[in-house]
């Protein structure tokens, strides 16, 4: 009980504070969701926007590539970043066995979240022309 709450507390906490910024793609509301399965569902197709969304910007950005070793250094970095966000959120979440239901919602919403931020890195890669060292800081 405790933990679906704090759960359903950060999920409210992360939209109030993502609806400052512009929306990276469309997302649906998940709050009219009755039950575990349909909030699950929801929260899978969620994560599944934030994926086409991170596949549509990865793309435009190794267009704008200029040379082969740049487009394969990209290659390289989002294939080290999916392993990262995969880690990461498995961590986070933790094994299936000892979150029952909720696990799907918590790993999707984890995976949600580490997603967008990688949006928002890939487009910043897109929009910045101060050079490579101040436009990907690490």
């Amino acid at each position: 009980m405790w933990r679906a709450a704090m759960t359903t507390a950060f999920v409210v906490a992360t939209a109030m504070a993502g609806a400052k910024d512009a929306p990276l793609y469309p997302v649906k509301d998940c709050s009219g969701a009755m039950n575990q399965m349909d909030i699950n569902d929801c929260a899978n197709a969620n994560a599944d926007a934030a994926d086409a969304a991170l596949n549509a910007v990865y793309k435009r950005v190794m267009e704008a590539k200029t040379d082969q070793a740049s487009r394969d250094g990209l290659k390289q970095s989002e294939r080290s970043w999916i392993k990262y966000r995969d880690k990461t959120c498995a961590d986070e979440v933790g094994p299936r066995e000892d979150d029952g239901s909720i696990w799907p919602m918590d790993m999707a919403n984890c995976l949600q979240q580490q997603t967008d931020a990688r949006i928002r890195t890939l487009q910043r890669m897109l929009t910045c022309t101060a050079g490579a060292s101040v436009c990907n800081p690490h």
